[in-house]
C-alpha cells in the first residue's frame, strides 16, 4: 500500500518492518572527540607530575655574594656624584645650568637604582617549569624519576628537529629549552636555563640576557652621564665664582 511505501521511505507514517539504522555524521564526530578526550585524559593521568619533580639545582654561592659588589658600586657612585653636584648647586648664586644639573643627577641616580633592582630581581630570560616546558618528559629521564634514581651522568637530550619549543632538554632543570630564542644556556652560578644569553656578570651576580640588557647598558650609561652632569655643575659654579665683583668704596 502507499502508506507502507511512505513508511519505508521515511516520508510520514510509522515505520513498518525493520529499517537500516544510520548514525548521523554529527554523532560520529562527537564519538571521535570523546575518544580523543578520553585518550588525552588518560595520558595526563599517567604523566609524571610536575610537583613530584626534583627541586631545581641550588644556586651557586656567587649568586648571593656577587650582587653585594654591584649594589655597593652603584650606591657609592650615586652618592659621590649627587654630593658633588649638590654641593656646588646650592647657594644664592646658583645658575640655571646648576639647577638643571641638580635635576639631572637625581633622575640618573633613580634610573641606575631601578635598573639595578630589575637586574637583581627581574629573573629575565629564566625558563620556568610549566606544562609546556616540562612535557613530554624524555623516556630515559622519566624511567629514572619513577625509580627515584639520580640523573647524574645524563647529558642534555636533543629534541625533534621540526620543533621550535623543544630544542633540547636540560637534565638539570628538567625543562625543554626553545630552539629559536637566541643562545640558550644553563648558568653554573645561577643554576637556571636562560634564553638570549650574553654573559654572566660578576659584578651584579646575574646572567645578562636579551631581556635585561637595556638595564645593564642603562647602568653603564648612567655612570658616564652622572660624571658629565657633575662636571657641568662644577663648571657652572666655577664660572660664577670667577666673575669679577662690581662696586666701589
Amino acid at each position: 500500500s502507499s502508506r507502507h511505501l511512505a513508511g519505508e521511505c521515511g516520508v510520514g507514517g510509522p515505520f513498518e518492518g525493520p529499517q537500516p539504522r544510520t548514525m548521523p555524521i554529527l554523532d560520529v564526530l562527537r564519538c571521535d572527540m570523546a575518544a580523543d578526550t578520553d585518550e588525552e585524559y588518560a595520558e595526563q593521568e599517567s604523566r609524571f607530575p610536575i610537583s613530584d619533580l626534583p627541586d631545581l639545582p641550588s644556586r651557586g654561592a656567587a649568586f648571593w655574594t656577587e650582587p653585594i659588589m654591584g649594589v655597593v658600586v652603584v650606591g657609592v657612585l650615586c652618592a659621590i656624584l649627587i654630593a658633588v653636584t649638590l654641593g656646588v648647586s646650592i647657594g644664592p648664586e646658583v645658575t640655571q645650568l646648576g639647577q638643571i644639573s641638580l635635576t639631572l643627577i637625581w633622575v640618573e641616580a633613580a634610573i641606575a637604582a631601578l635598573s639595578t633592582c630589575y637586574l637583581l630581581f627581574g629573573n629575565a630570560g629564566v625558563i620556568s617549569r610549566t606544562e609546556d616546558t616540562c612535557y613530554p618528559i624524555p623516556r630515559e629521564v622519566e624511567e629514572l624519576l619513577r625509580q627515584s634514581l639520580p640523573l647524574d651522568g645524563l647529558k642534555n637530550i636533543p629534541g625533534p628537529q621540526d620543533s621550535r619549543e623543544q630544542g633540547s632538554y636540560c637534565v638539570r632543570c628538567l625543562i625543554w629549552r626553545p630552539r629559536n630564542a637566541g643562545k640558550v644556556h644553563h648558568c653554573n652560578v645561577c643554576q637556571r636555563c636562560v634564553t638570549g644569553f650574553d654573559h654572566h656578570c660578576g659584578v651584579f651576580g646575574r646572567c645578562i640576557v636579551r631581556g635585561n640588557m637595556p638595564c645593564f647598558l642603562a647602568n653603564i650609561g648612567m655612570m658616564f652621564a652622572g660624571m658629565v652632569t657633575a662636571m657641568m655643575a662644577v663648571m657652572s659654579s666655577s664660572a660664577v665664582t670667577a666673575e669679577p665683583e662690581t662696586g666701589g668704596y
